[in-house]
């Protein structure tokens, strides 16, 4: 079995069970629309995409994740590089650590500390945004609007990574938005 085989496997087997909200799929379809979107724009873009929420949606730790990638045959310095990603992808001002913090400050802390991930993690973000997108237009059609702003907003500041695929997700937004107008 080849090493992206490998990979597949086990972040499908890390996140067993859990499901996508409001609906029936597998978490695990996120993640694969991640990694495929991310693919095409940025060297090992399908491995950060499939493993971008590990670190914070399962009890994998960033040194699980680094000697897992090489048991499948990544080289040291391709695993550290997808780690590394990929921890930049982890949220790090979370209810948990920051407790003391309201939601709103931990947000706008973690959108901050998001604009200096490094151009191939922001490219990710992109990809991981666009499926958010999607859901939230699906399944909460409520909240869409003021989510749609706030992640536009997001973008905005979000400039390091493929401008084709940032530009892809600006659209999608912008488009989004103006059938809220009206």
């Amino acid at each position: 079995m080849i090493k992206t085989e490998q990979l597949i496997n086990w972040v499908a087997e890390q996140h067993g069970g859990q499901i996508i909200k409001k609906t029936k799929l597998p978490y695990f379809t996120h993640l694969l629309t991640v990694a495929s979107t991310s693919k095409p724009f940025v060297k090992f873009g399908f491995e950060i995409g499939l493993c971008h929420d590990l670190l914070e949606d399962t009890d994998t730790s960033i040194e699980l994740l680094f000697n897992t990638l090489q048991s499948f045959g990544y080289s040291f310095d391709d695993a550290n590089e997808i780690t590394i990603c990929v921890k930049e992808l982890t949220d790090v001002y979370t209810k948990n650590d920051f407790p003391f913090l309201s939601k709103k400050a931990r947000k706008k802390r973690e959108n901050r500390r998001l604009v200096s991930i490094s151009p191939t993690a922001q490219t990710v973000k992109y990809a991981d945004l666009n499926d958010n997108v999607n859901w939230v237009l699906k399944y909460d059609k409520k909240n869409a609007r003021k989510y749609l702003k706030k992640k536009r907003k997001l973008l905005l500041n979000l400039d390091r990574g493929n401008n084709e695929l940032r530009k892809k997700a600006l659209e999608l937004i912008d488009k989004s938005l103006a059938g809220f107008k009206g």
